[in-house]
């Protein structure tokens, strides 16, 4: 009676929680700045920080996305 351990990409992991680490500063960080800086220099007529900062949010969660798919791919990758 031997009982097979359910295997796990260990690569693909530690890939995925590298992705989740470089964006989760970039998702409480980036709604701030829009607070502290982007919404003031756009009443100003200013658009350039918003610009920056939205796409910081966008790509923020485009990182999260990517990292919560690649450690879901990790765990259930049967390669």
């Amino acid at each position: 009676m031997s009982a097979e351990r359910p295997s796990s990409n260990k690569q693909k992991l530690v890939k995925g929680l590298i992705f989740l680490s470089i964006a989760f500063p970039f998702l409480f960080a980036g709604p701030a700045f829009y607070y502290w800086i982007g919404a003031p220099a756009l009443r100003e007529g200013a658009w350039g920080w918003t610009a920056f900062i939205v796409v910081m949010m966008f790509s923020a969660a485009a990182f999260a996305v990517r990292g919560i798919a690649m450690i879901l791919d990790g765990f259930f990758d049967h390669e």
